[in-house]
């Protein structure tokens, strides 16, 4: 069985809700643990699955399927929670809201366009090495020079790429029930397709639709963190008062 690991993070005050991250293709959950700085009551936790980080040796995960269904058997998803997922990371996110019981309070999707409208063109998983690397930087930016100036780490990095990709490229979204939980789709303002990604994420859910745009690119996440993560904080903290009070009351006791 491939390994989930949960890195979590208590917030610096006390926490009303747990916001469950799920990484970028080839990224890891120590980038989003450090969100905590920016936090006021919530509990991070990252979600990172096998093949990356501290567990490189690990076998990463090719599919979707495959994928879900282990971080469904493993993590243990503590109510009240919300899920923020960024770009590969807002599929397997809403596929895990999906499957889930209880529904999170909110899922939050960055930077990904909406499952129908995912399109096959490319195989980036079946290039090799020297071609995927091209390939990752060409279309989102340099990898970080420590990576690219050790062989061995730059190999098993592509590798992590490699297996995410092959997980977005081999995905087939099935329609089905649309989510009864809110969703936030965010974008960066210099993403060519932001607005169109973030209007098809209205179409998945019956609970509420919301958007926003922030300053940067695909890593948009990496500017402005605490704007972002501030964001995604009084968002939570919105729902849950929102679900505290439609909660029904107790039965009257009598005078």
């Amino acid at each position: 069985m491939a390994d989930i690991r949960v890195i979590t993070r208590p917030a610096p005050h006390a926490s009303v809700a747990t916001l469950y991250c799920f990484p970028h293709a080839g990224g890891a959950g120590g980038e989003y643990a450090r969100w905590v700085a920016h936090t006021l009551g919530l509990r991070l936790a990252a979600i990172q699955p096998p093949g990356r980080a501290h567990d490189l040796k690990q076998q990463a995960l090719t599919s979707m399927p495959e994928l879900v269904g282990e971080i469904l058997a493993q993590v243990e998803f503590t109510p009240p929670f919300a899920l923020f997922g960024h770009s590969l990371g807002a599929l397997v996110a809403f596929e895990v809201a999906r499957a889930l019981q209880p529904k999170p309070l909110r899922l939050f999707v960055s930077s990904c366009p909406a499952p129908p409208q995912l399109t096959k063109s490319q195989s980036l998983h079946l290039l090799d090495d020297a071609e995927l690397h091209a390939e990752i930087e060409r279309n989102w930016g340099p990898l970080p020079a420590a990576t690219t100036s050790d062989k061995e780490l730059l190999t098993a990095a592509l590798a992590c790429y490699r297996a995410d990709l092959q997980v977005l490229e081999t995905y087939e979204y099935v329609p089905g029930p649309r989510l009864r939980s809110p969703i936030t789709a965010i974008v960066g303002d210099a993403e060519p397709n932001g607005e169109a990604w973030t209007e098809g994420w209205r179409d998945q859910t019956d609970g509420g639709f919301a958007s926003s745009v922030r300053p940067g690119g695909h890593f948009h996440t990496r500017q402005d963190t605490e704007g972002l993560v501030g964001l995604l904080t009084d968002t939570v903290r919105s729902d849950l008062i929102r679900a505290v009070r439609s909660e029904p009351s107790g039965p009257s006791r009598p005078i």
